[in-house]
């Protein structure tokens, strides 16, 4: 499976660019096409015509191998480089459709057990987006907090991450539903790193409102990104059975 993820995955990049250069590629001013390209030019009346001369070290080389040609044509794309990031709250209260503070699994939040089994399927690296002040540890606490964020366009700060996101072709984003839209934690993610060029894959854990148009928003906040399908679970129903559906979106980014 990861080594299928990570094939399909390095098509999207490779389609994406291709398109991205076809857009910026045009032809020179005073450049031909194929097409337009003039005829020989004809020997001129009285003058001989003379295979061209190669010397002895080319007339003594040998020519590829069919093999090593078909190889050239065969060899496969470099797989990415992949990078699982999330952001799960320690909130132990039920998620709701309103603040959707994450349950817990197995001792994890919600969302951070879902990063991890993501990262277990396509075999990336894993990092967690810590804020640099903890919220609340009370769901009204944790509720009252994550409003007054989104109210006032916040951008809270977060703890530096071990590792830099720019360095990865693949950023698999992982998030908690609050408030009906992302937590603001993760518009200060976006504002700091440019992902120009990268694959984002959403996914987030939420109460009922799903991806809350989430997915819209991180592909509107990193324009020069490309932005695939992403995947929404009910924060209560994470859990070892997840694992199917988590493997059937992975298996149908690219289908």
């Amino acid at each position: 499976m990861k080594r299928i993820i990570a094939v399909l995955l390095a098509v999207s990049i490779l389609c994406a660019l291709a398109a991205c250069s076809a857009e910026r590629a045009q032809p020179a001013a005073d450049a031909g096409t194929a097409q337009d390209a003039p005829d020989p030019a004809p020997v001129q009346s009285g003058a001989e015509s003379t295979p061209e001369q190669k010397t002895p070290a080319e007339e003594s080389a040998p020519s590829p191998a069919p093999d090593e040609a078909e190889q050239e044509q065969d060899a496969e794309p470099a797989e990415p480089k992949i990078l699982v990031v999330y952001f799960s709250s320690a909130n132990t209260a039920d998620a709701d459709v309103v603040s959707a503070a994450t349950p817990r699994v197995d001792g994890m939040g919600a969302t951070a057990y879902l990063a991890q089994m993501i990262c277990d399927e396509v075999g990336g690296e894993l990092a967690a987006v810590t804020p640099a002040a903890d919220y609340p540890a009370d769901y009204n606490g944790t509720l009252s907090a994550a409003k007054d964020e989104r109210d006032s366009d916040a951008r809270p700060a977060f703890l530096e991450l071990d590792v830099d996101p720019e360095d990865y072709d693949v950023i698999f984003i992982g998030y908690p539903m609050w408030w009906y839209t992302l937590p603001m934690l993760f518009y200060t993610f976006f504002d700091t790193y440019d992902l120009s060029g990268k694959t984002l894959v959403p996914f987030n854990t939420h109460g009922g409102s799903r991806d809350g148009g989430t997915y819209a928003q991180i592909a509107a906040l990193e324009p020069d990104a490309t932005v695939l399908d992403g995947l929404a679970v009910a924060g209560e129903k994470v859990g070892a059975d997840t694992r199917d559906a988590v493997s059937k979106w992975l298996s149908g980014l690219n289908g």
